[in-house]
């Protein structure tokens, strides 16, 4: 083969190789991916369900900063969040389950 042929070939798929690692090629598609969650909390009258949709990469982040905000919708303060999951799974403690049967959408 010729040597010009291999290396514009192996130039080409070095800088291709470059994007498509590049934190930049992927944090673009993940950060504007979002998900609908639903969230069994411990509130100040009681526990709730709520829905969140959240870019999929802050999950955690968001989660963490529920305490001591307002549930959506009401004047009701989150104590702490017993669990989050994505709005079509199943919340894993047996009172939220039946809860989130009983709540709205």
């Amino acid at each position: 083969m010729n040597k010009l042929y291999l290396k514009e070939a192996f130039f080409s798929s070095l800088f291709l190789g470059l994007v498509m690692s590049s934190p930049l090629a992927y944090s673009e598609n993940i950060k504007t991916e979002k998900m609908e969650y639903k969230c069994y909390l411990k509130t100040t009258k009681g526990y709730e369900i709520a829905f969140y949709r959240w870019e999929v990469n802050n999950f955690q982040i968001n989660v963490a900063k529920l305490p001591a905000q307002k549930v959506p919708g009401s004047k009701i303060y989150i104590k702490d969040v017993e669990e989050c999951v994505e709005l079509n799974e199943m919340f894993s403690i047996g009172h939220a389950q039946k809860l989130d049967e009983e709540t709205a959408r």
